[in-house]
């Protein structure tokens, strides 16, 4: 299984240490788990990974934190990087909140503190899965798109040969093969043309 990098962002260092824990233990060896006690925190660390070429593949993150709230961080990742799945985590509850980054950040759940340790893994499981098939769609895309330029320019040639091999056969067919002169089917073309 491809590895991913998942990001957890709390204020609360006994949170953060239990979800890096968790899922360190769940997730599977190849997987990394990042953690960040602030918003500014976790931008920094998204623009770590992009310098190096990486992406966050889930991000899960309080909702109430200090300097920048949990939607707010979502809705500049998503910004950052759309693909990323974006997870909420909080015990307090905020309606507008919630909508917001469900609309603007494209949020995949929202999950209350206290957490279930089997619902979580699962949902970040199911997250990681998700962002997988996103990936492979998106190549798979790319993939088609290369092959329809490459056909579109092969129908571009194939056209523009038979409009030669059209112009060809119009020209043979009102001139003498072997003299090259015009042929009584060009001569009663002119003459129609000429009467008319």
């Amino acid at each position: 299984m491809a590895s991913g990098i998942i990001l957890c962002v709390d204020d609360d260092t006994t949170v953060l240490n239990s979800l890096r824990t968790l899922l360190g233990k769940t997730l599977g060896g190849g997987n990394i788990v990042e953690i960040a006690e602030s918003g500014p925190e976790a931008l920094e660390i998204c623009a770590e990974l992009k310098q190096d070429g990486r992406e966050l593949s889930v991000v899960i993150s309080d909702f109430i934190m200090p300097g920048m709230r949990g939607d707010e961080l979502l809705v500049r990742l998503h910004e950052i990087t759309p693909r990323t799945i974006k997870i909420m985590l909080t015990g307090q509850s905020d309606l507008d909140g919630v909508k917001r980054t469900i609309n603007e950040a494209n949020l995949y759940r929202f999950l209350e503190k206290p957490f279930n340790n089997a619902d979580l893994v699962l949902t970040v499981k199911s997250a990681l899965h998700a962002y997988r098939q996103g990936q492979e769609l998106a190549t798979r895309n790319k993939e088609l798109e290369q092959i329809n330029t490459h056909l579109e320019q092969l129908i571009e040639a194939r056209t523009s040969e038979l409009v030669e091999k059209n112009k060809e056969l119009e020209r043979l067919a009102v001139t003498d093969r072997l003299t090259g002169l015009f042929n009584r089917l060009k001569l009663e073309q002119v003459l129609d043309e000429e009467l008319s």
